[in-house]
Parts: C-alpha cells; structure tokens; sequence
C-alpha cells in the first residue's frame, strides 16, 4: 500500500513589534506562558500542525544567546532577561511537542534594527560592535547580504540554535 504523508498545515507567529506573541506590554514569564499555551491550543483545534515561530525578529532572541540580546519585544528592553527567567524557546518547543506539534524556528537573517530613529538597541547588540557590516534602508537597517564576516556571523546563530534546541526545522 502507497503510504500518504500528512498534510503541513503551518501557521506563523510572529514575535516582532508583539504582532502574535507575546501581546503588547505583556512582560511577565507566567503570563506569556499562559499565552502562548493559549495560542499553542487554538491553532490545534484549528487543525494546525506546526508552528513557525518567530525566534529572532531584529538579531535579537526570544532564548538566551551567548551572541545576541534578548528581543525588546519579550521583556520591553533589549537586552533585559525575561524575570522570573525562563527560556522561552525551550518552553515553546515542549509544549508544541507535546501536542505532537511541529516546531520550525523562524529567524529572520537580515533585519538588524526593526526602526532606527525609535529602536533602543543593547550595548551588546551587533550593529554596535560591527556597523561596517550593516545597511540603512527607509526606517530598517539590515545585514550587507554580500559581507561575507556578516554571513559568517549569521550562519553562527542559526548553529548555536540548532546545536541547542530539538527544533524541527529552520
């Protein structure tokens, strides 16, 4: 018998400027929890299979990175762990997981600062210590695609991610 493969039904989350998760002003560790298992559980009965979630929205993180701050859009300063700490994407993995969810970490490579007349960016932040390797474009600021140190840097993100987390895909 021909075995069928089941059908990806994807949804994206988007982390940045808190379009999905987690909503606005919402700061604390067991309240995004508590709303990102809402979320997990709705796209379920919706009939979703995997979540595409958004990881690194402007070089930043939504887990703990030994290379780049942690996202203003999870605690309201980049930069600033979450409080109580937990590691977010670690979290969201399991709970995906155990709903025999996919898990795809969505990181995006080029985006470096999401608005650079209002964006306040961590002193670690690599647009700091590396501004020959970026540019400016409208209100954004991104990654030169063609600086092979950017690539090279780029490429040890998604390493670090993928050496750490039983993600499913990138």
């Amino acid at each position: 018998l021909a075995q069928t493969k089941p059908e990806f039904r994807g949804v994206w989350v988007a982390t940045v400027d808190n379009i999905d998760w987690p909503s606005k002003g919402n700061f604390d560790s067991d309240s995004q929890k508590a709303e990102f298992i809402k979320l997990l559980d709705m796209h379920q009965r919706n009939g979703i299979n995997t979540l595409i979630v958004q990881i690194r929205p402007c070089t930043d993180a939504i887990y703990p990175s030994p290379l780049e701050p942690w996202s203003q859009w999870l605690t309201g300063e980049q930069g600033l762990p979450p409080s109580p700490f937990f590691d977010p994407l670690e979290f969201m993995i399991t709970e995906t997981h155990k709903r025999k969810m996919e898990f795809h970490a969505w990181m995006n490579p080029y985006r470096a600062v999401f608005n650079v007349h209002k964006s306040v960016l961590a002193r670690n932040h690599i647009t700091r210590i590396h501004p020959e390797w970026f540019l400016t474009y409208g209100d954004k600021k991104y990654f030169d695609p063609g600086n092979k140190e950017a690539q090279q840097y780029v490429n040890s993100i998604v390493k670090d991610v993928v050496s750490r987390y039983a993600i499913d895909a990138i």
